[in-house]
Parts: structure tokens; sequence; C-alpha cells
């Protein structure tokens, strides 16, 4: 008997091992914001979650680049201007947090970059080229207002107090701001593996597509002979911003499009700087600084910066090989 239940068991079949869950498939949505385009992508949901949490984090892109539109006058950086010299004002909160970044990127670069370029940046086409160049008596007055002591910030309150004259823009922090709050929407959906962009920043959080992280592929400066070599992003951020982005423009000339907010210049000999850093505000804010400051200045300020950044310059006017100089750029490989 015991023979024979034997060979009855061994011509049962064996039971079929468990077919795996297909791997989701990756899913990128973009949509229209800050005057470009915003971007953001999801490996590791289900379509349906993936697609709903896209739409949710390209929707905060949205709504902070109205938040912080200063030409529409329903946003609430438009109405902080509109009240400079009236005492503190109460505002969005995301507002605030974007305010007092930038406020302390002010203090520590002494000026050169801050949430106060708005007289500057009005006078040298930043939005649409202006009719003429400035006098010397309208900048030397918008260099006055950028000045970082002319807005202060009540924490505890909410509240935000700018000085008559002043006029707050946060051009240079508001994408890399919308970057990192839109993935912290895809996080808390869940996604451990997703990328988000919004104009020249981007971040990249997880494995990537082929597990290393996220490549960002650099692009060729006028005089190069050839692109920069791409690198692979993970769990950090990075901001590519060149010389022939959305240039400035006044009385017939045009300019990189960012203004050293100590002299009220705008940058010059510069054609490309690279930043990388963990969040995305840094990584915006500290290459327009690096972009305005330029190599030799900027390097000696980067030195108090933590976590360590990594800078990339390119140097020069376009017309032959431009001159490369960086920061702790070789650190790159071990992330």
């Amino acid at each position: 008997m015991l023979l024979l239940a034997a060979l009855l068991l061994a011509q049962v079949p064996a039971a079929a091992e468990p077919t795996p869950a297909p791997a989701p498939t990756p899913l990128r949505l973009s949509v229209p914001a800050f005057g470009s385009k915003a971007e953001a992508e999801v490996r590791d949901l289900p379509q349906a979650a993936a697609d709903a949490a896209l739409r949710q984090a390209l929707g905060r892109i949205v709504t902070l680049d109205r938040l912080t539109d200063p030409a529409r006058s329903d946003s609430a950086l438009a109405q902080l201007n509109a009240a400079a010299g009236k005492g503190p004002q109460k505002i969005d909160p995301d507002l605030f947090g974007l305010l007092e970044r930038a406020l302390e990127f002010c203090t520590w670069s002494d000026g050169i970059d801050g949430p106060l370029g708005g007289r500057l940046n009005e006078l040298w086409g930043v939005r649409g080229a202006a009719a003429a160049l400035p006098t010397a008596t309208t900048l030397s007055a918008a260099v006055d207002s950028a000045r970082c002591s002319h807005l202060t910030l009540d924490q505890r309150a909410g509240t935000a107090d700018l000085q008559a004259g002043s006029l707050a823009d946060l051009w240079g922090f508001a994408e890399g701001y919308a970057v990192d709050q839109a993935l912290a929407v895809l996080r808390q959906a869940g996604s451990t593996n997703a990328w988000v962009r919004a104009g020249p920043v981007q971040r990249g959080y997880g494995p990537g597509p082929a597990g290393k992280g996220w490549w960002v592929m650099l692009p060729k400066v006028p005089g190069a002979t050839a692109s920069l070599e791409p690198f692979e992003l993970r769990d950090r951020a990075v901001a590519c911003l060149q010389a022939s982005d959305r240039q400035l423009g006044a009385g017939g000339q045009t300019w990189a499009p960012y203004v050293q907010q100590q002299t009220g210049r705008p940058a010059e000999g510069v054609l490309m700087v690279v930043a990388v850093t963990d969040l995305a505000i840094d990584a915006q804010a500290l290459g327009v600084t690096m972009f305005t400051a330029g190599a030799r200045q900027g390097q000696l300020r980067l030195g108090s910066v933590r976590p360590s950044p990594s800078v990339l310059w390119l140097l020069g006017t376009g017309q032959g090989a431009p001159l490369t100089t960086d920061y702790r750029w070789s650190d790159l490989r071990r992330h």
C-alpha cells in the first residue's frame, strides 16, 4: 500500500510557480509652466496611480507658477509687492517658504542674488525687452532696492514686510522650489523612483531607468567642439543655466538672463553654469549666484556650503573654445 501511494503521488503534477506580476510601465506627463515646460516621470507605480500622482505633482507646479508670477495681479507675489511700505503682510505659506530660502541665499552671497531683484529685472528686460538702457540714477536706485535688509520675515506670524520702493521677484528660485514640491507629491504617493523637471532645473529620486540614477545630458555651448560628458543623478538635483536662455534685452542689446544684484549689471563672460546639490531650489539659486559671481569669486564662496555642491563653469564669448573650470565636479562619480 505504501508503494502504491508513492506511485500515485509521483503522478500528480507539481504545483506551478506563481507568475510574477509585470513591472509597472513608466509614465511621463508634461504641462506648460514658467514660460516653458514642466515634466515628471514615475517608474514604479501602477498606471492609474502613476497618472493620478503625476497630475497632482504637475498641478502643484502650475499653482506655484501662478503664485510667484509678478505680472499676475492676483498672484501672492504681486499682492505682496502692491503692499510694499504698508507694514507686515500675512502671506501664502508657500510664498513665505520660498522667500525665506531666497533671503538666506541673499545673506550668504552678500547680495549677489536674492529675492528683491524686481527693479533690476525690469530695467534689464528679464520678462520682455526694455526700450532703453538704464540710466546711472535708475540703476543706482534699483541696486539699493535689492538689498537683503529691505525684506523682513516673521516665521511665527507668517508675515512679510517689504520696504517701499523694493520689488520682490523670485526669478532664479521659483522653478527649483516647484520641482522640490512636485517630487514631494510623488514620494507621498508611494513612488521611490521618480523625476521632475521645470525649465533648467531637474531632480531625480531613486534608481532611474537603469538602476544607477537619472541620466543628465548637458548641451553643447557655442565654440565647443563637443557636448560635455553626461552623468547620472540619484537623489540629487541639477540646474543647467545657459547664457542663451531667455536673454535679457534693453536698448536693443542682449545679455545672459541673470543680473548681479550687487552691481546691477548683467552677467558677462559666462556661457554656462551647471550646479548639482541635494535640493532643486538650492541647485538653481547656487547656479544663478555662480553665474553672476563668476568662477573665481564663486569658488571662494562654495567652501562654506553644506552639503558640498558640484559646480561647473564654461567661460568665454562663444567665439572660440570655452574655458572650463569647476568645484568638486569629480564628486559626481560617487553619487
